[in-house]
């Protein structure tokens, strides 16, 4: 009987053995891998296949005068600031709706902008980051609070991004403050949630370009994409680990995707950033961390969600003949919807275009009725 008994135990213990590993498996085959070292075959696209275009440019105006990209877009709003401290809120029609400019020392001002500002559409407020704090406004352009961003000895908070209507979620690029990611209290600051991600080796990510007179050291780094929107959640990833993960709104850190070869096998490095979905394709973004031609070269990527495929991609416009357009994370990371898209196109290069009969439809009539000193012209891309 007991050996009968053992012979049941044994036999049990190795089927859910077999489980677990086939549980396993099945996971890693979820996981999208991407072998960052391989030379892939160029595949070329038009981007109407993955996506709606819409096109929009604002009216030229005296009071609201800017030469920087939307920094904040919603699916109502606009909002664009300049380095004179200036914050320019439009509707996504393009109607100028706010101007506000409260540079300076005193209470509720901010001696200069520098970071990204957030509008958040859900309780209609504008967060400006001067330093180490963020001042918070009405969408009057009244002051309402500050938020002091406590910062560790050490630490460096590269990204701030709207989380919900309660908590703002940054990025230490040291891993310092008080995790690599956090989520803090759009009140007063304080922190609500660690997110901790699997420990990993930290890689030195800056290539040394000069050095002046005094000792100060310059230098280049991979840009930050380190906070993606993605189905509702958001891409978290540091370029020093292998694993990029997504975080579920119910606060769950799930894999991803993994590059190979690994992070710290490589020199020089390459990183690879999170990535955007396009109709049945992902698209990504590779960074090598060596100075070539006095920039750090990028690759775009793209990966056909059915079968696995990645390629290099030639991504066309119908009505743009002969431009080619990119897409990667930044074309998403300054929207507050991953299904929405944008890239600047300038006026001067389009004006060509039009008198090289290369373009049509919406945007020929938009560059036909366009002033020589009018804006440049903002492409929404609506992903489908």
């Amino acid at each position: 009987m007991h050996h009968k008994t053992f012979f049941f135990l044994i036999c049990g213990t190795i089927f859910l053995f077999f489980i677990e590993c086939k549980v396993k498996k099945e996971k890693e085959n979820h996981l999208i891998q991407i072998d960052v070292s391989v030379s892939y075959p160029w595949k070329e696209i038009y981007l109407e296949e993955i996506a709606d275009i819409e096109y929009l440019q604002i009216e030229f105006n005296d009071e609201f005068l800017f030469n920087e990209p939307p920094e904040s877009i919603t699916d109502d709003k606009m909002m664009i600031h300049q380095l004179n401290g200036d914050v320019f809120v439009f509707s996504r029609a393009g109607k100028p709706l706010l101007k506000f400019n409260h540079t300076g020392n005193g209470p509720g001002e901010y001696a200069s902008i520098t970071g990204k500002c957030i509008y958040d559409e859900t309780r209609d407020e504008i967060y400006v980051r001067t330093f180490n704090k963020l001042m918070v406004y009405s969408l009057s352009g009244q002051f309402s609070r500050e938020i002091p961003l406590l910062e560790s000895e050490g630490a460096f908070i590269s990204i701030i991004v709207n989380y919900d209507s309660e908590m703002l979620l940054l990025h230490d690029d040291n891993n310092v403050y008080p995790a690599p990611f956090t989520l803090i209290s759009k009140q007063d600051g304080s922190v609500v949630e660690t997110v901790n991600m699997p420990e990993f080796k930290k890689s030195d990510l800056s290539v040394f370009v000069a050095e002046s007179e005094s000792g100060a050291r310059f230098s280049f780094k991979p840009p930050l994409t380190n906070i993606l929107r993605y189905n509702g959640g958001y891409l978290l990833s540091d370029f020093s680990n292998d694993t990029i993960y997504f975080f579920s709104r119910e606060k769950e850190l799930l894999p991803m995707l993994v590059r190979k070869p690994k992070v710290h096998s490589m020199n020089p490095i390459i990183t690879l950033h999170g990535f955007v979905e396009g109709g049945s394709y992902d698209f990504f973004f590779t960074t090598k961390v060596q100075l070539e031609n006095g920039r750090l070269p990028r690759k775009y990527l793209m990966r056909d969600q059915q079968t696995g495929a990645v390629y290099m991609p030639k991504i066309s416009l119908n009505d743009y003949k002969g431009k080619l357009v990119e897409i990667s994370p930044f074309t998403i990371l300054n929207s507050s919807n991953s299904k929405l898209g944008f890239i600047l196109l300038s006026l001067f290069e389009l004006k060509e275009a039009n008198c090289e009969n290369r373009l049509s439809g919406r945007l020929k009539e938009l560059v036909d009725n366009s002033d020589e000193d009018g804006n440049d012209i903002y492409m929404f891309i609506h992903f489908k």
